[in-house]
């Protein structure tokens, strides 16, 4: 993955040379807006991907019920209804797995900026801000940290020292990584809640997506500040692009009726000898009778209690 941690440090070598004064902070922020812009494509095939398969699952539920007492037509008519339906149940993922390696490259690279950012030419400012003197990684034993609303970006929140004032942007930044994590899962458990189709969520997913980002931010607290900005700032990105932009995508789905033949999960198919599948919305009697189909049926002998009554007012 080396070429992709070049590739990365020389973006954020880039804006750091870009943006006057010259502030690793604010390179890190442009530099994590930059990478999930690119990857934006992905995440809205990612999203109209599980919208495909949401609005199919009450058929799957279907036909699994159909043939829960046969696991090989269970699964073939299934695939057979996504191939019909042009639906790659596998297609949701494939973006996730793509976007992984950027992830990781970022992470490597925020951890130890002086070793993938460009040593010489035009974009060389940043390394020679962190290594004075030093003309190549291997010479910068010890790099000076860079500073972004009065943290050193090389420590952490744990090795931050000084007095109160002076430690404490370490640990808000740590709890923006907290309550950000927080508001993203609060966003999309409650669009779960929203949609139909959705499968409802259990309360051991409620209690994971909770302790998530307190976890997060447990281990925040070990990461130095400059990976701990990269956090903040694309959990900020994912929040905003989820309200602006990823809630439309789902509002327009559901408002109008895709590609996709969905059946209602409720209708059943006629026993062997029928008139084939039912159509939802026929009137049923008990025992599932069309009334329709009595309408010539004998009707029932009245009790003799009725007649003799009718006689007596006769006479």
């Amino acid at each position: 993955m080396d070429p992709l941690y070049k590739a990365i440090g020389w973006l954020l070598a880039f804006f750091y040379e870009l943006v006057p004064p010259h502030n690793l902070g604010i390179s890190i922020i442009l530099l994590t807006c930059t990478v999930m812009l690119v990857l934006f494509p992905l995440t809205a095939k990612q999203t109209r991907s599980m919208i495909s398969m949401q609005k199919v699952q009450p058929e799957i539920k279907r036909l699994q019920q159909l043939h829960k007492n046969d696991k090989q037509k269970q699964n073939e008519e299934i695939m057979k209804f996504y191939q019909e339906n042009k639906i790659n149940p596998l297609s949701g993922c494939l973006p996730l797995l793509m976007q992984m390696p950027v992830f990781f490259a970022l992470f490597h690279v925020l951890r130890d900026v002086k070793k993938k950012v460009p040593t010489s030419g035009q974009f060389a400012t940043l390394f020679h801000d962190i290594c004075p003197g030093a003309e190549t990684a291997s010479a910068c034993k010890n790099g000076k940290g860079l500073t972004f609303l009065g943290m050193d970006l090389s420590k952490t929140a744990m090795e931050a020292k000084g007095t109160f004032t002076s430690t404490l942007p370490y640990f808000v930044l740590v709890g923006l990584v907290v309550l950000t994590g927080w508001y993203q899962s609060r966003q999309t458990m409650a669009r779960q809640r929203q949609n139909p189709n959705a499968a409802p969520v259990n309360a051991q997913m409620q209690m994971v997506t909770k302790i998530l980002p307190i976890m997060f931010g447990f281990f925040s607290l070990n990461f130095a500040a400059g990976l701990v900005v990269y956090f903040v700032a694309s959990n900020g990105w994912r929040i905003g692009q989820q309200q602006l932009v990823l809630n439309k995508i789902y509002d327009a789905a559901h408002a109008t009726p895709g590609g996709t033949t969905v059946v209602d999960a409720k209708s059943t198919e006629r026993p062997p000898g029928g008139d084939g599948p039912e159509k939802p919305g026929t009137p049923k009697q008990q025992g599932g009778v069309d009334p329709k189909k009595t309408s010539g049926a004998r009707q029932p002998t009245p009790h003799p209690r009725s007649k003799s009554k009718k006689k007596k007012r006769k006479r």
